[in-house]
């Protein structure tokens, strides 16, 4: 068995640091769109493919905060299933006292343990998000993302609520972004007893080839790279010969870096109409298709 776990009522709420603490790189529990015409969706069951495995690697960065040092996020990798997940925990339910963390902990540990429930080769991500949702009581609710590989198929299953998701890269170029849910600016949609439930996730099956690269992150990721500096970065990657450990820091670095730059033009910028970067809880994980 062989998994990790890592680890918004409203907005996700923001402090700032000053420096790159590698001490802040953490495992926990380790245990060892585009829309329906784009082709990548549909054609999935017209061309076969060698079988392929996801050969991972992660980080996980947690906000500089004492009062919660295991952050927001959290993540699952079970490379047995070949299945992710990551999930971010509202950070808004810190004005009613509680931890929106324990909820996305929670929700990643039962995602796993719903996985290892499932057959092997065939997981259903949604009907993942669903048990997992199921059996999580704590207070609190979360994005999620959960991806998984069908060897045979050699195709990916993706089920996405929030704005939490992935890029798929082919040659160095994104092919694939996975669309963001929201109800407004810094309102993503939530799994939680008082918010929404897996009925509302997106689903999404994707055609992959050796080579590909899979890169998973929750808003920390995703708000704070812009897709140009992804693809720079997998290109150097590709160049330099990179494990997947070693690309998931580098993308994790730049995008802590990002998040701390007053001026920099960022996705979460330009949604909020607003120079700089946005400080949060960063997890990439990063998928090689071999």
């Amino acid at each position: 068995m062989a998994a990790c776990i890592s680890s918004s009522i409203g907005h996700d709420d923001h402090y700032s640091s000053n420096k790159f603490d590698e001490s802040r790189c953490k495992r926990y529990f380790d245990f060892s769109s585009y829309e329906n015409n784009d082709p990548l969706v549909n054609n999935v069951h017209s061309i076969k493919l060698p079988c392929l495995k996801m050969v991972v690697g992660s980080l996980y960065l947690a906000k500089d905060n004492p009062k919660k040092p295991l952050g927001d996020d959290a993540y699952f990798i079970y490379e047995y299933y070949q299945t992710i997940g990551v999930a971010d925990g509202v950070g808004g339910w810190a004005k009613k006292g509680i931890d929106a963390g324990i909820y996305a902990r929670e929700l990643m540990r039962n995602s796993l343990i719903a996985t290892n429930n499932e057959p092997k080769g065939h997981v259903n991500p949604k009907r993942v998000l669903e048990e997992a949702y199921k059996n999580t009581n704590y207070e609190g609710s979360s994005t999620a993302c959960i991806i998984t590989l069908n060897s045979e198929k050699n195709t990916i299953r993706a089920a996405n609520v929030g704005d939490s998701g992935f890029f798929l890269l082919r040659k160095g170029k994104i092919i694939y972004k996975s669309s963001i849910q929201q109800r407004g600016f810094g309102c993503p949609y939530q799994l939680g007893k008082c918010n929404d439930n897996p009925t509302v996730a997106k689903e999404m099956e994707l055609i992959v080839k050796k080579d590909d690269i899979l890169i998973v992150g929750t808003d920390g990721m995703l708000d704070n790279m812009n897709q140009s500096e992804i693809e720079k970065i997998v290109r150097r990657a590709i160049d330099d010969k990179l494990k997947a450990e070693e690309l998931a820091r580098k993308i994790g670095k730049l995008a802590l870096y990002n998040s701390l730059d007053r001026f920099a033009d960022t996705p979460f910028a330009r949604a909020s109409r607003r120079k700089g970067g946005k400080v949060d809880d960063i997890t990439v994980i990063v998928a090689y298709f071999q």
